[in-house]
């Protein structure tokens, strides 16, 4: 008898299980659609939950808070956005002094399509992540409220990207201050970030602000490599 009970309670906490990893990601699924809707100041709970077509008071069978929900959002977000990146860019670095200048631009290129193809999946997410980054305010408490989750998504995704920098610099043998790669990053960023926009606004082409972006890219690289201390 106490064998039959046990067959019969492993299958039944099995689907119990299922069901509650079905939920978990309908509720990452309502806050991404409701953040790409309405960005931080539109994020609730109540709304968050109605989305995923359960009570408010059953969120936190899931989640303690809204902030750890979009926390763990933000991660997923950054390791899919990153993921198929992070090797090509390392590799560009790391190669850049036996690449010719064409072929520099190639592998720049490819990379920048992947960025560009990443943000036009949901322009609209893209558009809030940047209007949501981390700004200098007077409101204090209006500020921190953005300052979580999801508003921390740039800003997180640029110090990977410094990481990713710093990876491809060791493996060419450079070394360079960490001020000085997060300033090459900032601007490569900010480029991008304004191409992007200025695509969607259709005043150009992306094949045209790919091109213009490895161009310049290529002169950034070029500075800022050939500014680093190269190992003996």
């Amino acid at each position: 008898m106490n064998v039959l009970a046990q067959d019969l309670t492993g299958p039944v906490e099995s689907k119990r299980e299922l069901a509650k990893a079905k939920t978990r990601r309908a509720l990452l699924k309502s806050a991404l659609r409701l953040y790409s809707l309405e960005g931080a100041q539109g994020m609730s709970m109540n709304k968050v939950a109605k989305g995923a077509g359960i009570a408010q008071p059953s969120f936190y069978n899931h989640f303690e808070s809204l902030e750890a929900l979009q926390n763990e959002l933000s991660a997923q977000l950054k390791d899919n956005y990153l993921s198929p990146m992070r090797l090509a860019w390392v590799n560009m670095l790391k190669d850049y002094d036996v690449l010719s200048k064409d072929q520099f631009n190639q592998q720049c290129r490819q990379c920048l399509i992947m960025i560009f193809d990443s943000a036009f999946e949901n322009i609209a997410l893209f558009q809030h992540l940047l209007e949501d980054r981390p700004r200098f305010s007077d409101n204090i408490e209006n500020q921190s409220s953005l300052n979580n989750g999801l508003g921390n998504l740039i800003t997180e995704i640029q110090e990977e990207w410094t990481e990713i920098f710093i990876q491809g610099l060791q493996l060419s043998n450079r070394t360079c201050e960490r001020s000085a790669v997060n300033l090459c990053v900032d601007m490569a960023a900010a480029q991008v970030h304004e191409l992007i926009l200025g695509c969607h606004q259709q005043r150009y082409s992306r094949q045209q602000a790919i091109a213009t972006l490895s161009i310049s890219f290529d002169a950034l690289f070029a500075n800022f490599l050939h500014g680093s201390n190269t190992s003996q």
